[in-house]
């Protein structure tokens, strides 16, 4: 655990300083932080990741679902009795990519307010993108209950913003 934890500060104190990383990178940091917690839930977590390969490739911003996981843990799991679950799940649809998260509690509407994490996304995720990304928050559409986090922006690799660059100069 203490492994794991030095992990997450170090890439947060000598990570990229770039804005993006590719999905796959956003994804092995989110595990570091996954595995603490299945630690200190002892049984009590369960993670499943359905991400489209396709999706990998695609641009994140660094460090988006580690907060929304971490409000799914703290909202969700921590007041499931029983084992909590996180669903983590990317694909392409459109010109899009669509990033969820999805955790086994009833979802709350106007509990308490939007919290700090959630407006911090926002924010960052209106500067990057502007209108062509959203945020939600809403309940899951299954007969169990569900809250889900799901993030849309526009679909982009390094290859697509290295060519743009190519043809800019061009």
């Amino acid at each position: 655990m203490i492994s794991r934890l030095s992990e997450l500060l170090r890439h947060t104190i000598e990570g990229p300083t770039e804005q993006e990383i590719a999905l796959h990178e956003e994804l092995d940091l989110l595990r570091r932080y996954l595995e603490i917690m299945e630690i200190r839930f002892q049984g009590r977590l369960e993670i499943i990741s359905d991400v489209q390969e396709r999706a990998l490739d695609a641009l994140v911003p660094n460090l988006i679902l580690q907060p929304i996981v971490e409000n799914a843990i703290k909202h969700g799991v921590n007041k499931t009795e029983g084992v909590g679950r996180i669903a983590l799940r990317g694909r392409i649809e459109g010109g899009q990519l669509v990033l969820s998260v999805e955790n086994n509690a009833p979802f709350v509407e106007g509990s308490g307010g939007i919290g700090v994490g959630v407006r911090n996304t926002r924010a960052r995720l209106t500067h990057l993108y502007g209108d062509d990304q959203s945020f939600e928050l809403r309940s899951g559409e299954s007969t169990t209950p569900a809250t889900i986090a799901e993030i849309r922006l526009p679909y982009h690799t390094r290859a697509d913003l290295r060519t743009s660059a190519v043809v800019s100069i061009a």
